[in-house]
């Protein structure tokens, strides 16, 4: 064989090492892509700030990144609903739900947030105890999650866009009671302070309007999780990295920062 020929055999046999090495290194690198399923104006879980995403779910989901080595993507809709569908139609991966509310065909982390639930009425209201509600309609936000614990109450669960429309179905007797989580209770109350004590010189109109809490047990709080439907792979996944962010206290860090409050323990 010619030193020529010898000389473009090595260089082919280089080449084809390189790209091989290059390929090989391509594949260890290359990282799964997961979509989250996460709710418009759904503060402190998500929402929008300068047109980035931010949030309790959103910096959770950017911490498991890192210890999973998986890049996650969001997708946003307007109502649990909508993005309950998707998740069961393979549009988006997961979300951050309740168990409660999702047949055994979907997969599930170990829950690892509760937060709580504050049912309530107004003051003018006849009904003001939990055992005297059966069958009643009780409301809620298309953003909430609380729609199997209303039924296993024995309660009608009725959906509402904002908290403004679900006070007016208040007032006018549509519903017997409201339900919120404790964060979305008290914002409200510091938004608007005469619901929580009417003014010294109130009408009789502002003092019906304070609302009143509904104090019972059974008012549980939610046990969320990360939400899986026919992705046994990614549920392992999601498990190992929360399973790590726990050990670790991150959660129960992310949760003190946007709720003022360890909501990690039962």
């Amino acid at each position: 064989m010619s030193k020529q020929k010898k000389f473009y055999l090595l260089l082919l046999s280089t080449f084809l090492g390189l790209f091989c090495l290059n390929l090989r290194s391509n594949v260890v690198v290359a990282r799964s892509s997961f979509t989250m399923g996460i709710l418009e104006n759904d503060k402190p879980y998500s929402y929008k700030n300068d047109q980035n995403w931010q949030g309790f779910s959103i910096e959770l989901a950017h911490q498991l990144e890192e210890v999973t080595d998986t890049k996650i993507n969001f997708k946003a809709y307007s109502s649990q609903e909508k993005m309950r569908t998707a998740l069961k139609k393979g549009q988006i991966d997961f979300i951050l739900g309740d168990k409660a509310n999702f047949s055994k065909s979907y997969q599930s982390t170990k829950a690892f947030l509760y937060p709580k639930n504050i049912l309530f009425t107004r003051h003018d209201s006849k009904t003001k105890k939990l055992d005297k509600m059966l069958h009643k309609k009780v409301g809620l936000l298309k953003s909430a999650q609380q729609q199997a614990l209303l039924k296993e109450l024995g309660l009608k669960p009725v959906v509402f866009a904002d908290p403004t429309k679900l006070l007016e179905a208040l007032e006018k007797t549509q519903i017997s009671a409201g339900i919120l989580s404790d964060y979305s209770y008290h914002a409200l109350l510091k938004a608007e302070p005469t619901l929580a004590k009417a003014p010294t010189t109130a009408t009789k109109a502002e003092e019906n309007a304070v609302l009143h809490r509904i104090s019972d047990p059974n008012v549980l709080a939610l046990s969320l999780s990360f939400i899986t439907h026919n992705h046994p792979k990614i549920n392992e996944t999601l498990t190992e990295g929360i399973n790590e962010l726990r050990s670790t206290e991150k959660i129960a860090e992310l949760s003190q920062k946007y709720f003022t409050k360890d909501l990690t323990l039962n």
